[in-house]
């Protein structure tokens, strides 16, 4: 949004700045000024990984975004790991930061060694000229970190691209696809689809002109069988009816299973066949 900024200034401000997004659980305010200031360093970095170090290298993993956005509602973002998932050595968790966006903190990602190869990919809202940040920490306790500027613009505050009303009647929709074939590999590439409008809490009703309050998904979990596959924490900063794809291996049974959580408390479970 072109209100938004990120400016402070004077240091009193940038500390508030940082209680008030400790509080609110990483949405950040609103400040005028003339002081740019660094919000990896100052307030992402310090309250996700403390005095952790974090290499800053694509030898585990890399991420690929457009430099200009099409749309700024629908970045695709792609995150593909350079090692194998295995039970020595694995990443059991990717952080996914749209740097400058209200709520910086689009998802966290917890994978299994179940997976084979620790993939994402999905599409996120940018709301202005920023860095998008994913950082893999390995089951070794090793953080790798990656960079991307991406430029796109309003993201946040774009309208649905569908009715709302439509939109509505198929929350929590699911469905679930498995693409293309493993050919030599034993691994199987699966697309997650929900049904939901992932409200910002800065979009205005088209009719009534008023901002919709926030209303996004929280939680999604994707289990084969038993075996817990993907465990997400995600925020208003991914794209309106949510899509993630996967790679798994099909062992064991013909079933995956997903659960998922949002903002009001609705809650969703459904099965699927996993087709080969």
């Amino acid at each position: 949004m072109s209100s938004r900024v990120t400016d402070v200034r004077n240091l009193r401000e940038k500390i508030l700045w940082g209680l008030f997004a400790a509080i609110t659980g990483g949405v950040l305010p609103v400040f005028a000024g003339d002081v740019e200031i660094d919000i990896w360093a100052t307030f992402l970095k310090p309250k996700y990984f403390d005095d952790t170090d974090l290499i800053e290298s694509h030898t585990i993993f890399e991420m690929k975004t457009p430099v200009r956005a099409e749309d700024a509602a629908f970045t695709p973002v792609s995150i593909t790991a350079n090692i194998p998932q295995t039970s020595d050595r694995y990443i059991e968790k990717i952080y996914l930061f749209v740097e400058k966006n209200p709520q910086p903190l689009a998802g966290v990602f917890r994978l299994t060694p179940a997976v084979g190869r620790a993939d994402l990919a999905m599409r996120v809202r940018v709301d202005m000229y920023t860095n998008i940040r994913s950082v893999a920490v390995l089951n070794t306790g090793q953080h790798y970190l990656v960079t991307s500027f991406v430029k796109a613009h309003g993201g946040c505050s774009a309208p649905l691209a569908s009715d709302y009303e439509k939109a509505m009647t198929r929350i929590g929709t699911m469905r679930f696809r498995t693409l293309g074939n493993r050919g030599n590999s034993d691994l199987l590439l699966g697309q997650f689809m929900l049904s939901h409008p992932n409200i910002t809490g800065m979009q205005k009703d088209q009719k009534t002109q008023l901002v919709r309050p926030a209303h996004f998904v929280r939680t999604i979990k994707l289990y084969q069988g038993t075996t817990l596959l993907v465990d997400a924490e995600t925020g208003f900063s991914v794209s309106e009816d949510p899509t993630f794809r996967f790679f798994f291996r099909p062992e064991g049974t013909t079933k995956l299973r997903a659960e998922v959580t949002d903002s009001k408390g609705l809650s969703w479970k459904e099965s699927f066949e996993i087709e080969s």
